[in-house]
């Protein structure tokens, strides 16, 4: 059985990745872990300690019993606001607790750093499915949240990142190389088509057609070990390119990539085909590292 993570704070981009999560789990047995990330440097923010003093100052607020009484409050409303939205999961029908074929699904609070928490919780899980932004998304600064940035480029486990709103997958994309991580990214490709009977296109761009071709074999001898409809296509186009044209052709497309190529840095550097993808695409994204 597989376990699969899902950091959950009732964002449009996390409620997604929770239904990527869900559909994985229905046609690839699996545990889901719901876990709602309070995050503990709202408590420990020295701008918080600031404002305290502050209103000490002018007599609103006492001494220091009085201020670390005000983290306590702040952290019980954090936790409560997540148990809240833990809760409110139980109306959606395919986690509801009398559904026919329940969903195998835990849910928790945890008061933490996200970042580094979901870096170091997720080699305990074969897939964490993340929302391109969470709840604090209107304060993004990047591409990508800090969140899901720490967890593509620290963490082990596979990553699903969930950039729209879900769309029920349908078909596969892989952007293959014939390199160790996009050869995994092929087995997991394939390992998916079968149990959710859906059919995967293996796709190489490159302007050296010998090359294209010698990759695209290989991937025709592993095919056969998947009982599912493989398609292989090459194009002259850089390979985002290529793969991205694709996958607005294919609107229930899950992209399938390995995360970092041959670069051994990869607290800092993202392959660039995987980088130009997260940047670009409209659906989901899987990374394999």
């Amino acid at each position: 059985m597989k376990r699969y993570l899902v950091p959950y704070d009732g964002s449009e981009f996390s409620a997604a990745a929770l239904r990527y999560a869900v559909q994985f789990a229905e046609n690839i047995p699996g545990h889901i872990d719901i876990v709602y990330v309070a995050d503990e440097r709202l408590i420990a923010n020295p701008i918080f300690d600031f404002t305290v003093l502050a209103l000490q100052a002018v007599g609103a607020l006492g001494d220091l019993i009085h201020r670390e009484k005000a983290k306590l409050e702040l952290k019980a409303k954090i936790i409560a606001h997540g148990e809240d939205l833990l809760e409110d999961l139980q109306q959606w029908p395919e986690l509801a607790p009398d559904n026919e074929s329940p969903t195998q699904y835990s849910t928790r609070v945890e008061v933490t750093n996200p970042p580094v928490y979901l870096s170091d919780a997720d080699e305990r899980f074969d897939v964490v499915f993340l929302g391109l932004w969470g709840e604090g998304g209107d304060q993004k600064g990047g591409i990508w949240g800090s969140t899901s940035d720490a967890v593509i480029r620290r963490g082990t486990s596979i990553v699903l990142l969930a950039k729209g709103d879900f769309r029920p997958i349908d078909s596969i994309i892989i952007g293959f190389d014939n390199r160790p991580r996009s050869r995994q990214a092929l087995a997991w490709a394939g390992m998916i088509g079968e149990n959710m009977k859906i059919p995967v296109t293996v796709l190489t761009g490159s302007s050296d057609r010998d090359w294209a071709e010698e990759v695209l074999g290989t991937a025709r001898e592993i095919a056969p070990s998947y009982e599912t409809e493989f398609s292989f296509e090459s194009s002259d186009k850089k390979p985002a390119d290529a793969i991205l044209d694709l996958s607005n052709d294919k609107p229930g497309a899950l992209i399938c990539l390995g995360a970092f190529g041959d670069q051994p840095l990869r607290e800092f550097f993202l392959g660039s085909v995987a980088d130009e993808v997260l940047r670009r695409a409209n659906a989901p994204v899987m990374l394999y590292k």
